[in-house]
């Protein structure tokens, strides 16, 4: 996945199930050369197409799926929280450590237990390593607010960072009226790319409903709350 988090870098807390807390599911592509895939079957629960956007609702097996040889089925469980790394990433080694990301999408109250070490010894097994707990609370149905809960990074590493942004990829349907970080609101953009080039802010895509946070630097010591209004 573009930009997703290093298994080297990133492991999942113990005794935790990755797929099974991100929500994630595909469906391996076939030797053939038919670029349509069938049988693609989603348990029960809202599943949105990673690549497309489109929602299905669970248990369905969905046929007829248009996915060339480059492109996996991917499809992600309402209420995952997926942590990234920023758009661009290539390598762990060379990744912005001053910013991580996260792909929501939210629907009832779900939470995320991030894992980090230093990635590259075994310190870990020595207990060089912190958590970052993430909840995130939205209606199951209905228009009502979401709110981003980041609690405090709990632990320490070599190269943790003190302080960093976070860009939050908030999957829905409609824009929220404001965006408020502890209280005070962030300011709306009007592009993607003024979003991209600001410290702080956030848009809404009118074709696709989805709403790009981007905080300013947070020390990774302080949790904080982001609240989307309607």
């Amino acid at each position: 996945m573009p930009g997703s988090l290093s298994a080297d870098s990133i492991r999942s807390a113990p005794g935790s199930d990755t797929a099974r807390r991100t929500g994630l599911t595909s469906r391996p592509t076939p030797p053939e050369d038919s670029d349509t895939r069938n049988g693609i079957y989603l348990p029960k629960g809202t599943w949105t197409d990673y690549w497309t956007g489109k929602t299905y609702e669970g248990p369905t097996t969905v046929n007829g799926y248009h996915a060339p040889i480059d492109t996996l089925p991917l499809f992600v469980k309402g209420g995952s929280i997926v942590p990234m790394w920023p758009k661009g990433t290539t390598s762990w080694q060379t990744r912005d450590r001053s910013e991580l990301d996260y792909d929501l999408y939210p629907q009832g109250t779900s939470t995320y237990t991030l894992y980090e070490d230093d990635g590259v010894t075994r310190k870990f097994t020595e207990g060089a390593s912190a958590t970052q707990q993430v909840r995130v609370q939205a209606p199951t149905h209905g228009k009502a607010g979401t709110t981003i809960k980041v609690g405090a990074s709990a632990g320490s590493y070599e190269g943790k960072p003190a302080a960093r942004s976070y860009h939050f990829t908030v999957h829905g349907k409609d824009a929220p009226s404001q965006v408020v970080m502890n209280g005070s609101r962030l300011q709306r953009l009007n592009s993607a790319t003024a979003l991209a080039s600001a410290e702080s802010g956030w848009y809404t895509d009118p074709a696709t409903g989805i709403t790009e946070i981007r905080t300013p630097s947070v020390s990774t010591g302080r949790g904080f709350t982001v609240e989307l209004r309607k």
